[in-house]
Order: structure tokens, then C-alpha cells, then sequence
């Protein structure tokens, strides 16, 4: 199949299939100066639409751009109105291209000002005209002879190129081999294994928890929790609410106790509210040694 290029896709073609349909277009596109427009989805299916109607009835862009141009009496027809959408300038231009006899459908159209051709003639014409000026050559076929030495240099070709996995293997041997050239002689020293993970719980990953904590030891939500539990089912609209702000409730006293602990730090506070006093318990947990992470994981969670 011969492909040409949209910019130079003929006028005078009546396209024939989707892809010709595509070029055709194009040509009347860049021809008419819409280019540069900015159509929405539905505008550029109006305008498609239209000219799929027109090339299916023997119109190629050149007659299309006759026919946008002039009646088919030859008067010139009135140049396209600021604004005016293509698909309106097409559909309005074009009005008076359709036959107007009384027998005639409602489809039915007039001859075209220019008549098109189809995609082969045009290329035939265009090979003829070539051959004629002495500018076309045909690619020349070749003998059996000259099918055999093509296969014979193809062969010598691909020999000669390294196979893909041959060439990452071969360049692994040498990064081994230089490697190797750079160890020391020698006895080989000892590596101590490096020290187990360490690392201090942040204070504000403690407070997160013990707030989590009290939400979770809270006596409305495990009344609740338990309900739920023994009853085998999830909670109604009106216990979820519930649920919901014994939570909140929870939380909010949580925050009290991380302010209260803090607090305690600080100053001196004899006593504590429960509450605060588990927070307090948490951080303490939190700044002691740089435990490993699994034991200050287990710490915390141990707390709960």
C-alpha cells in the first residue's frame, strides 16, 4: 500500500476508506484556514459528519472548495460572518448544492463543480506522467543469482554480530577480571558485623500511642465492642454515632492527659489523673536507652 503524506495528499481524490476520508479532510482544513480553530468534540463530529456526506456523493476537497466559494449558477457566495463555526459555514455554504428538482430526495445532490478520482488513478496518472518525463523508476527486480548473494551477504552479516547475551557475558568476565586484579595479597582482615539496629521511639510516636490506648480502654467503646461482639453483627446508624463520640470523647481526654504529662515533666505534680498518668508512662517508655526497634516496638505494645 502506497502512503502519502497528509501535506501532500491530492485534492482532486475522493477518499475511500477512514483513512483517506482523515487525509481528505485534513487538506480542507489547512485550504480553508481552520487550523488554528478551537472546536469542541460535538463541532468536530458536525464537521465530519458533513464531509463524509459530501465524499460519499463524488465530492473531493477541490469541489468542495468550489462549491464553499460559489452557487452553482457561478455567483460568488457571501464570505464566512465573525464567529460563525465551520460546521455551520459548511452546512449553510453547501445548501445549495443539493438538487432541487422536484423528484429529488432529500439526498440526492448535484453534480460536483470538479470532478474527483479515486486514489489509484491519480497514482497511475502520476507514474505515467513520471515515466513520461523519464523521473520514475520502478525498483528493479533481481534474478535468481542476485536473490542468492543478497541471502548469502545477509548470512555473513548476522554472523558477524555478537549475539546480545554472548556480549553481556563476555563484559561480566572482564569487570570480574579487573576486579580481581585489585584485591590486595595478603591475610584477610576481619569485618566485625555491624551493631544491631538502634534508634530512640520518637516522643510524639509514644503520645500517638497512649492516646490510641486510652481510645482503645475507653469504657463506653469497650461496652460497645463487647455488644457488638456477643451479638455477632456490626453496629446500627444510631451505635455507630454513638461509637463515633465515645471515641471523640476519648481522644479529646487523651489530649488533656498528653498535656498533663508534659506538664508533669516540667513541674513538680504530685498527683496525676489516670490518664495523664498513662501518658506519662508511655513517654517514659519512649526516652529510655536506644533500645533495638523490636524491643521498643514490643515495649509500647505491651502497654496497650
Amino acid at each position: 500500500m502506497v502512503r502519502i503524506a497528509d501535506q501532500e495528499w491530492p485534492s482532486t481524490v475522493v477518499p475511500a476508506d477512514a483513512r483517506e476520508r482523515a487525509q481528505s479532510t485534513g487538506v480542507l482544513v489547512r485550504r480553508m484556514g481552520w487550523v488554528s480553530e478551537r472546536l469542541t468534540r460535538e463541532e468536530r463530529d458536525d464537521v465530519e459528519r458533513q464531509l463524509e456526506f459530501w465524499y460519499s456523493n463524488g465530492y473531493c476537497p477541490d469541489a468542495l472548495l468550489i462549491a464553499m466559494s460559489a452557487l452553482p449558477d457561478g455567483t460568488r457566495q457571501r464570505p464566512r460572518r465573525a464567529g460563525e463555526k465551520p460546521g455551520d459555514f459548511l452546512r449553510s455554504r453547501m445548501k445549495a448544492w443539493f438538487a432541487d428538482e422536484p423528484a429529488a430526495g432529500l439526498t440526492e445532490v448535484r453534480e460536483p463543480p470538479r470532478r474527483g478520482q479515486t486514489f489509484e488513478a491519480w497514482l497511475a496518472n502520476r507514474r505515467k506522467q513520471a515515466a513520461d518525463e523519464g523521473t520514475y523508476q520502478r525498483r528493479s527486480r533481481l534474478t535468481e543469482t542476485g536473490e542468492r548473494a543478497r541471502a548469502d551477504a545477509r548470512s555473513v552479516a548476522a554472523s558477524r554480530r555478537k549475539d546480545p547475551l554472548a556480549r553481556v557475558r563476555m563484559s561480566e568476565r572482564r569487570r570480574a577480571a579487573a576486579l580481581e586484579s585489585l584485591r590486595v595479597v595478603g591475610e584477610a582482615v576481619e569485618v566485625p558485623p555491624p551493631p544491631a539496629e538502634t534508634r530512640a521511639t520518637p516522643r510524639m510516636v509514644a503520645s500517638f500511642a497512649g492516646r490510641q490506648s486510652l481510645a482503645a480502654h475507653s469504657p463506653q467503646v469497650l461496652r460497645i465492642v463487647e455488644r457488638l461482639r456477643a451479638e455477632k453483627r456490626g453496629p446500627s446508624a444510631a451505635e455507630l454515632a454513638v461509637l463515633r463520640n465515645a471515641v471523640r470523647d476519648a481522644h479529646h481526654n487523651a489530649g488533656l492527659g498528653t498535656l498533663e504529662a508534659a506538664s508533669a515533666e516540667v513541674n513538680d505534680v504530685d498527683s496525676l489523673t489516670p490518664d495523664g498518668q498513662r501518658i506519662k508512662d508511655f513517654l517514659a517508655r519512649a526516652a529510655d536507652d536506644r533500645l533495638p526497634l523490636d524491643a521498643t516496638v514490643r515495649l509500647l505494645h505491651s502497654m496497650r
